[in-house]
């Protein structure tokens, strides 16, 4: 019969503290589950206005949904689309007062169904709520329909990212 040597009293150590090390680490990363800044958001619908033969107006209307408890206090936003070709084209944002004097002079394009998401929104912990980011775009509506993707892209005050992409079919 052949005895194993038992296990050296240093190896017995390291490994309890490791062991305590990660059990730490474990309740530590439980305990901030959900503290980090982040937005969840999916695009509802989209309108096209054509405002002249290379210019038109994208409206988008998004739920969004703050699953964080931090708050998100958005400090930018912008709507960009893939064009055909594959160049990303860049829109320039449209405020909620001439927003609504395109939609008025373009009554077949409906009205505005949500408030615009803008500067300084505040959207809390646990809310979901939709909105209306609206952007003007230097190409014709042509271009804007044939798009291969558009991405909305919302910052918040604390550097965080978010980019709310149309559905995949597109």
């Amino acid at each position: 019969m052949t005895v194993k040597p038992a296990m050296p009293g240093w190896l017995k150590l390291l490994l309890a503290g490791m062991a305590a090390g990660l059990v730490i680490v474990g309740i530590g990363l439980l305990l901030n589950r959900g503290s980090q800044v982040r937005l969840d958001g999916s695009v509802l619908k989209v309108r096209t206005v054509a405002t002249d033969t290379s210019a038109s107006v994208l409206v988008v209307d998004l739920r969004l949904k703050n699953p964080a408890r931090a708050l998100f206090w958005v400090k930018e936003v912008t709507v960009s689309i893939v064009d055909a070709s594959g160049k990303l084209v860049e829109g320039q944002t449209v405020a909620e007062p001439d927003l609504d004097r395109v939609l008025t002079y373009y009554p077949l394009t409906g009205p505005r169904y949500n408030p615009t998401l803008k500067v300084r929104d505040k959207i809390r912990r646990d809310e979901s709520c939709d909105r209306t980011v609206a952007a003007a775009f230097a190409v014709g509506e042509k271009e804007v329909l044939g798009r291969r993707k558009l991405v909305v892209r919302i910052v918040d005050a604390d550097g965080v990212v978010v980019e709310i992409a149309e559905g995949a079919g597109k």
